[in-house]
């Protein structure tokens, strides 16, 4: 009887996450298992955002705010025991850690999470979400199959050896004024004060396709990059720009997936995009390792929201 009149409450579910400083949203209103209200919007000022949220939540006592944290130290493991992350040398009493199907694993240090609850402390969020779990939504083949999910600030990589993904990293895009952030599971022991090792991986002797790809590119890089430098504020001197921090990361990435993490070579590479944005660079990755690529523009509010509906069981 209770989940009978439960399905006929009206809930709302407020996506969002904050990116160049603007607040993009997606709010639907959820009625016996069916939407039947959705619509986007963006605030360019925190003011209006909080507006939005108290005006929801006067409309409806059942809203349900969720957003995602991007910060860099965090991380997947293969595996939920914590004998796993011993092996990783990673002190569990130091991270939050979430279990996913009981397959693999997302972690992130209790601090940083700390400090991101403070920060949306009042934007009354109810869920907050790891952009692993955006890309374990969208994933479509594992083996051996590298995921990149590209925003306008970060890249959020990981790579499935089998049925979960073995490595992880994320890269924050290098902005004036700030250095960029990389993070994988092979430095997350800086997070810990510890080192992290594997001994029975075994290591590639030959990397000659990466060496290759990279002088290629550094090539066409640096020459576009001359053209463009009297006038940084050309479009496509950011586009190249941004083209050539991608490209890096996931090749240096790579690079560091063969050298210590697995010596089974990449079969796949599905680029997660969530704006437009050329992707013809990034099929010359494919090109040169021989990797088919894949590019696949995904809505991230309508994935959040699908996170947060499945969570509160409607």
């Amino acid at each position: 009887m209770f989940s009978l009149i439960k399905s006929f409450i009206k809930k709302t579910f407020i996506a969002y996450y904050k990116e160049n400083d603007i607040f993009y949203i997606q709010k639907i209103i959820v009625k016996k298992n069916k939407i039947i209200e959705e619509y986007d919007k963006t605030f360019e000022n925190e003011k209006e955002f909080l507006n939005f949220i108290k005006m929801s939540l006067m409309e409806n006592t059942q809203t349900y705010i969720s957003t995602l944290i991007m910060n860099y130290n965090q991380g997947c493991l293969d595996s939920c025991s914590h004998k796993r992350y011993k092996e990783f040398g990673i002190h569990i009493e130091n991270i939050k850690i979430l279990c996913v199907n009981n397959k693999f694993s997302i972690f992130i240090g209790i601090f940083e999470l700390q400090e991101f609850k403070k920060k949306i402390e009042q934007y009354d969020v109810d869920l907050i979400y790891s952009p692993y779990l955006i890309i374990e939504a969208n994933k479509e083949k594992t083996i051996n199959t590298l995921y990149a999910l590209i925003t306008q600030e970060n890249i959020v990589l990981s790579i499935y050896k089998k049925e979960s993904p073995l490595y992880s990293a994320i890269y924050e895009f290098k902005q004036e004024e700030t250095e960029n952030k990389t993070d994988n599971n092979e430095n997350d022991s800086n997070m810990f004060n510890d080192e992290i090792s594997i001994d029975d991986v075994e290591e590639i002797d030959d990397l000659d396709d990466l060496d290759n790809l990279e002088e290629n590119i550094e090539e066409k890089d640096l020459d576009k990059l001359d053209d463009l430098k009297n006038d940084e504020n050309n479009e496509d001197f950011t586009n190249i720009k941004e083209e050539t921090e991608i490209t890096n990361f996931i090749k240096d990435s790579i690079k560091d997936y063969y050298e210590n993490y697995s010596d089974d070579f990449l079969e796949n590479i599905y680029l997660l995009k969530t704006y437009e944005f050329d992707t013809k660079f990034l099929k010359e990755i494919g090109d040169e390792l021989l990797v088919n690529v894949e590019v696949k523009k995904i809505d991230i509010l309508n994935d959040i929201n699908l996170l947060a509906r499945k969570d509160i069981d409607v």
